[in-house]
């Protein structure tokens, strides 16, 4: 489950940071010029859509997390906006009725990304029995079953099985659960940090056996745990193509 990121979040830092496609290198050593057009292309393709999608939900809680600790308070209290809190206001009611698009279009931009770069790991994993290379939970499924089913690549299983639990949850639950198959038993709220925490957060409750449970998500720090993970595929797979 998510926490806060827990400091205030810069929007152009973090579109900056996001923008770069830790993959490059890795694409760049893989895949010629004559077969790029394969899984190399639709890599970047799906790249290029997952961040156009977290850029849009990043803006949304910068906006949201602004608003909410200035302008917010001034219309509250009957006060007169400055310039430049007319401006921000005026952005944030804008913005508002697609916050949770835009928000969960970057939950399954996400998970197509993560498929698609299991589906890279073509390049280097070889054995007699393989995982999936079309699903990031049935590849992860792979190694949690048969850790020792690629012996030369156990570095690549432990990671797999110890280093990406963000992606069962809140990512796959939020996304299969509550998007793609929501149940009436389930319900949300989004909820702003204080202080030098700008991070908004989704909590999705659910009836589990008569018991309220719920799962968190922070889009900001999803994004995090997407470039650890990419950053880590494109090292480990970088290595294994130049051995």
């Amino acid at each position: 489950m998510h926490t806060s990121v827990g400091r205030r979040l810069n929007f152009r830092n973090e579109v900056k940071r996001i923008r770069e496609n830790p993959l490059s290198s890795f694409l760049n050593l893989a895949f010629t010029k004559n077969d790029f057009s394969s899984e190399g292309l639709r890599f970047n393709e799906s790249y290029y859509l997952y961040f156009r999608a977290m850029e849009r939900a990043l803006m949304q809680i910068s906006t949201a997390v602004r608003y909410r600790k200035g302008p917010y308070y001034v219309y509250r209290y009957g006060g007169k906006f400055s310039p430049g809190q007319k401006k921000l206001a005026d952005k944030a009611r804008s913005l508002r009725p697609f916050m949770e698009l835009d928000i969960l279009t970057a939950v399954l931009f996400a998970r197509i990304l993560l498929d698609m770069t299991v589906g890279l790991a073509r390049k280097f994993l070889s054995g007699p029995r393989l995982p999936s290379f079309t699903s990031f939970h049935n590849h992860k499924k792979f190694f949690l079953k048969s850790p020792n089913a690629l012996p030369e690549h156990i570095e690549y299983s432990k990671y797999m099985c110890n280093n990406t639990g963000w992606f069962d949850s809140p990512l796959k639950y939020i996304r299969d659960k509550f998007v793609v198959h929501s149940g009436s038993r389930h319900s949300k709220v989004f909820t702003i940090g204080w202080e030098k925490d700008d991070d908004m957060l989704l909590n999705v409750f659910y009836n589990e056996s008569d018991k309220i449970q719920y799962k968190r998500l922070s889009i900001w720090q999803l994004s995090y745990d997407i470039q650890s993970y990419l950053e880590w595929f494109a090292t480990y797979g970088t290595k294994e193509l130049q051995k």
